[in-house]
Formats: C-alpha cells, sequence, structure tokens
C-alpha cells in the first residue's frame, strides 16, 4: 500500500517541528520558576482498560442474550469454538452508569475472532451500542482497542480513549473521543507512535497532528 497524503503530511509536520526544537534548546535558555497555574489541567477520573479474555467471564447474565440479539456469533458453538458467543471472544462494558447493560454498553471483540492479511498481530474491535426505540444501535465502530476512558464533568457519558495501530507503517495512536450528539465523536490525538514521534504530542503541534491523524483514520477505515 502507498503511503497516503495524509501520512506524508504527518511526517512533515512532526520532522519540522523536531527540528526547530532541536535550535531551540541550542540557542534559547531554558526558562526557570514555577509552571503557571493556567497550564495545570483539572484532575480527572480515569479508568485504565487492559482486558485478559483468557480469564474473561460474563458476570451480568445478560451478555450471552445481547450477543444473540445482535446476531454477531454463532449460538450453536460451544465453549472456546472459534466463532462461539464466548467470553474468549467477547468483552462487555458499561456505557453509562444511568443505563442498564442491555440497554447501553461497550463491546470489546477479541482480535482471534478477525482475520486480517495486513495485520502482524490480531486487531481487537471496539464497538458501541445504545438501544433506541427497542432496537440496540451500533453508535460507533472502531477498529482499535479501548485503552481508557475519563469522567467528563456533567455527563454520564466519560470520554473514551482508543489504540489504533497500522502495523503496515508501524505506526500507533492514542486518540480521546467525546460524547456528542448521540455517538462518539473524535476530539484529538494524544499520543502518536511513529518514526518522528514516540509519545504525547506536543501542545503546540495537537490541532494540527489530530487533523491529519482523524484523515488517516478515515482513509485507513479504522472508524465508522
Amino acid at each position: 500500500m502507498k503511503e497516503n497524503a495524509s501520512r506524508r503530511n504527518l511526517f512533515l509536520m512532526i520532522g519540522t517541528a523536531l527540528l526547530v526544537i532541536t535550535a531551540m534548546v541550542y540557542f534559547i535558555p531554558l526558562s526557570k520558576g514555577k509552571k503557571r497555574e493556567k497550564d495545570k489541567k483539572p484532575d480527572q477520573l480515569v479508568e485504565k482498560f487492559d482486558v485478559d479474555f483468557k480469564s474473561n467471564a460474563f458476570r451480568e447474565g445478560v451478555e450471552f442474550s445481547l450477543l444473540k440479539e445482535l446476531k454477531i456469533c454463532d449460538t450453536t458453538k460451544v465453549g472456546n469454538e472459534m466463532g462461539a458467543c464466548s467470553p474468549k471472544y467477547f468483552h462487555f462494558i458499561p456505557l453509562n452508569p444511568t443505563k442498564p447493560l442491555k440497554d447501553a454498553f461497550i463491546l470489546l471483540i477479541n482480535g482471534l475472532a478477525f482475520a486480517d492479511p495486513e495485520a502482524k498481530f490480531p486487531i481487537r474491535r471496539t464497538l458501541i451500542f445504545e438501544r433506541e426505540k427497542g432496537v440496540l444501535v451500533a453508535v460507533n465502530k472502531f477498529k482499535g482497542n479501548i485503552i481508557e476512558r475519563r469522567k467528563v464533568q456533567g455527563s454520564d457519558y466519560p470520554d473514551i480513549v482508543m489504540r489504533f495501530r497500522l502495523d503496515q507503517y508501524d505506526e500507533k495512536y492514542h486518540v480521546i473521543y467525546t460524547w456528542k450528539n448521540k455517538r462518539y465523536q473524535f476530539k484529538q490525538c494524544e499520543e502518536l507512535f511513529s518514526y518522528y514521534n514516540k509519545g504525547k504530542v506536543r501542545s503546540d503541534l495537537i490541532d494540527s497532528v489530530s487533523r491529519e491523524v482523524d484523515k488517516i483514520l478515515k482513509e485507513e477505515h479504522l472508524v465508522d
């Protein structure tokens, strides 16, 4: 697959920024003193996810019936058979604390349930479901792994952090999504792992990098 324009723009932007930083280190003295109060971020309640499907279990009593309703797996298969409606392949996370699991949930799907010839390793899927007029609707589909969620003041829907991988380019993105208009919408890319960047995106680059990453995720069909 050829590199698309978005990826080239992202490389150029980060590479140029790194050159500027290097020049600043040599020619501009570091400022000292306390961090300005306005730069401090308020504390956030954070929940991290590191799901091990080997020890995963259905604990709410409704998971199997939800999978059957979604017709996302084979209810005739049992145990850990490929395609079975088993906790080996599916993990449920409540979406909204004010709604029961049967009406709103995040469904994390084991990458072993899908074959992806371009991936070095199995890629997990994360689906967001809410019940509308009695029917479960997939409001978001991510070809990525949910790794974190953060409580948002005044909202029953926390922000979520998704981890996306493009193995063919050896790139990873940590992206924040926020709830708006009855679905999760792209907010920003806060971490980028590529040739030019290894971790947090600089605050002065986060808007431009986020725009390029948003394009890449859509072009590579990692979000729906």
